[in-house]
């Protein structure tokens, strides 16, 4: 980072996640095109609009070779989102902050670890997580609002709270 110069939280974000995606690909932190890859990828996640050959010409470097390195670390399993929750999870970080989203991912790893959620789709167990986060957090929930926001449907959601509470109070 160069000194004296405030980055914005989102731009420490992607620095981070390059940072995250060159130190565990295994190429050289020095590699342009790895770089260039990484940060595409990167952006991607944190949901802006990116394009390759812009990222690649920024960087100096042919898109052949940045477009090499995507696959690579495609292949390596790192992809946007990284799974259906994650970008969930970005959703509610957007929406409702990142104290809410921690307390969604915080009490999703519980369920994960209990074999709560094994099997049902992301989006009603966010909505789900998000009436708790609701409660802690102290904002007005509306089951509606939050199974529109994860493309689930109401019925779901209300499944997902009754099914979880046994596993969030110690019953099961």
């Amino acid at each position: 980072m160069f000194f004296g110069r405030q980055y914005s939280e989102e731009e420490l974000r992607l620095i981070r996640c390059i940072e995250e995606v060159v130190a565990g690909s295994g190429g050289g932190s020095d590699d342009r095109c790895l770089r260039a890859a990484a940060e595409y990828l990167c952006r991607k996640r944190l949901g802006e609009a990116a394009s390759l050959d812009k990222i690649a010409a920024r960087h100096g470097v042919q898109l052949l070779c940045v477009y090499r390195w995507y696959s690579k670390l495609f292949q390596m399993g790192y992809r946007y989102p990284r799974d259906e929750f994650e970008h969930h999870l970005e959703t509610v970080r957007k929406i409702y902050g990142e104290a809410v989203a921690e307390e969604v991912r915080r009490l999703y790893e519980f369920l994960k670890s209990k074999g709560a959620v094994q099997g049902l789709k992301p989006g009603g167990v966010v909505a789900a997580l998000l009436y708790y986060a609701a409660k802690k957090h102290r904002f007005k929930y509306d089951v509606v609002k939050a199974a529109y926001e994860f493309d689930t449907y109401p019925e779901t959601v209300e499944k997902n709270i009754v099914l979880f509470q046994w596993y969030i109070h110690g019953i099961i």
